[in-house]
């Protein structure tokens, strides 16, 4: 296992998450996805999961104890400050160059953006950590959604082109 280091701290504002939501919403009604609805139950459990992403460098901690039924995105960047929930969501929308609509199934280059797009996806939690690194500022982002998306055989429903 790779080494860890304290948390950072959490960076999570309703500003934050505003900004987020408002972004990955743009993107999911551009592929006839429903608009996520901020949950909660499911902001505490992505913010804690952003907190425990941080404690490894990079994005060594990976998707390691993700609850059953919940699918997960993370962003990890570096910089001179927080970053910005839209700076992650543009960064997983980006991956639809890899997808193939006409194959519709899974992908690991594109993961991020057909969770981030699925339709039958309808909660989600934002949170976000961040705090100075060996090397960088460093900002961990994590989105989580329920139902969970990049489920076999589901693609081509959920899945839909712009």
């Amino acid at each position: 296992m790779p080494a860890t280091r304290p948390a950072f701290p959490d960076t999570t504002t309703p500003e934050f998450q505003a900004e987020a939501l408002a972004e990955a919403n743009a993107f999911r009604a551009k592929h006839h996805a429903p608009p996520l609805v901020l949950d909660p139950e499911l902001n505490a459990y992505a913010q804690a999961r952003a907190t425990s992403r941080s404690e490894q460098e990079d994005l060594q901690a990976g998707h390691t104890d993700l609850r059953k039924g919940t699918g997960e995105n993370i962003f990890w960047g570096g910089g001179s400050g927080a970053l910005a929930g839209s700076d992650a969501v543009k960064s997983w929308y980006d991956e639809i160059a890899a997808y193939d609509f006409a194959a519709a199934q899974f992908n690991g280059a594109s993961g991020h953006f057909t969770q981030l797009v699925w339709k039958g996806s309808t909660k989600v939690g934002i949170g976000r950590a961040s705090g100075q690194g060996s090397q960088y500022f460093e900002t961990y982002i994590v989105f989580v959604f329920e139902p969970p998306g990049n489920m076999q055989g589901a693609f081509a429903e959920n899945v839909l082109p712009a």
